[in-house]
């Protein structure tokens, strides 16, 4: 295979609620997915992640095809990307899933072409924003509320074991006392207006504990389409009554930052991720999260302020914690600079807190390269060996405050 034909994109890490999703689906239809081919309609992220899972349960007769013209005839590792016409021509030997998560389009499009739903065409869904809900309108005495982004729900692709650091929590405290509130992309805005729509309509707990995800303090992380969750935000308001005014107001700002603000990932998916392309985009990635420097007036700087005021007024103990980073893999490729810069920051974010009486939990070194989701990898995603000992890291905070 040409290595420029290749659009996977490198995944290392996924989403839990992904995996659930694709198992259920998997289950569900063994039968009718051992008749025929799988095509996977989506050559994305997702849709990587799908093969790779498929092809560990046994199924090896896969290729992809897509919307977009430019990737037809290349491949997803070693699967190849088909057009859709040839999809429709082998209708009868096929069965398609869906693997673009909003892909309510792609479901009309295989049913004009005479596909039927849950026969021969299935759409994973995760429903992530329902679960959401749920977990946040559950009543009930709960000692500890934790929120966070994909450092909580992820897990490795080459896991053995696939519980995320959400549930280990949940099993080590307890279901009854922790109530996790986690999703992928989510910032310090979303985490202020969640929590305080939480202790003024459902609950207050004792203790919060929020991540502090460097990515989330940049310049231009709270803009990107992919940060918004404006649909859940939404939900959340309706949940509450929409009585909550800052709240209100959020949902605003999100609708109008997902419809007005294109720009998202650093590479296209459009492009081949062979080595040279893939350290670039980990240079950029790492530079742009880890690196840059801390400014009191960011948005994400002003609502962690917000947040740890929230608490002090409402008695509630805050445990902050900077997840591990990949320091190992970013000293190889930016050498001392990459210290300096993070170190720097760190120290800002932690003056900042003691501002409040707050004490950070700093886990940034606490991991080697080979207990992260990849040695490569360029987020905070460990893999099960990793992800415990930054679990028991955290119970030890929780049970020392």
């Amino acid at each position: 295979m040409n290595e420029v034909n290749n659009f996977a994109w490198p995944v290392t890490t996924v989403g839990k609620y992904d995996y659930n999703a694709l198992c259920k689906c998997i289950e569900e239809n063994k039968e009718k997915l051992k008749r025929g081919k799988i095509v996977i309609f989506g050559a994305g992220i997702r849709g990587t992640s799908f093969s790779i899972w498929l092809s560990e349960k046994g199924y090896k007769d896969i290729v992809f095809t897509d919307n977009n013209d430019a990737k037809v005839g290349g491949y997803i590792n070693e699967f190849p990307i088909i057009s859709y016409k040839d999809v429709e021509r082998m209708k009868e030997e096929i069965n398609v899933i869906i693997s673009v998560e909003n892909g309510y389009s792609l479901m009309e499009q295989l049913e004009k072409s005479g596909f039927i739903k849950n026969e021969n065409y299935f759409f994973i869904e995760n429903h992530l924003n329902e679960e959401y809900i749920k977990t946040f309108s559950q009543k009930g005495n709960f000692n500890v509320i934790a929120m966070g982004d994909c450092g909580l729900t992820d897990i490795s692709i080459k896991d053995e074991n696939y519980m995320n650091i959400g549930e280990m929590l949940e099993e080590k405290v307890g279901k009854e006392h922790i109530k996790v509130l986690a999703i992928h992309a989510m910032g310090m805005r979303a985490f202020y207006n969640i929590f305080k729509a939480h202790i003024n309509n459902v609950s207050t707990p004792e203790k919060l504990l929020i991540m502090a995800n460097f990515e989330t303090f940049t310049g231009k992380q709270h803009l990107l389409p992919r940060s918004q969750h404006a649909k859940l935000i939404q939900l959340i308001s309706d949940a509450v009554g929409n009585r909550e005014e800052e709240l209100l107001e959020y949902v605003y700002v999100t609708n109008e930052r997902f419809s007005n603000f294109k720009m998202d990932y650093f590479m296209s998916s459009d492009s081949n991720f062979n080595t040279g392309a893939k350290e670039r985009n980990d240079r950029i990635v790492i530079k742009m999260n880890y690196m840059y420097t801390l400014k009191r007036d960011n948005e994400g700087i002003v609502y962690l302020e917000k947040l740890l005021k929230l608490c002090k007024e409402r008695s509630v103990k805050p445990i902050v914690f900077i997840p591990p980073a990949n320091y190992m893999y970013a000293v190889s490729l930016f050498g001392e600079k990459f210290s300096e810069a993070y170190d720097k920051n760190v120290a800002y974010l932690k003056e900042i807190a003691e501002e409040y009486g707050v004490s950070i939990l700093d886990l940034s070194y606490i991991l080697k390269d080979y207990q992260f989701a990849d040695l490569h990898t360029i987020d905070e995603t460990a893999n099960y060996e990793g992800r415990k000992l930054v679990v028991e890291k955290l119970i030890e905070e929780l049970n020392r405050r």
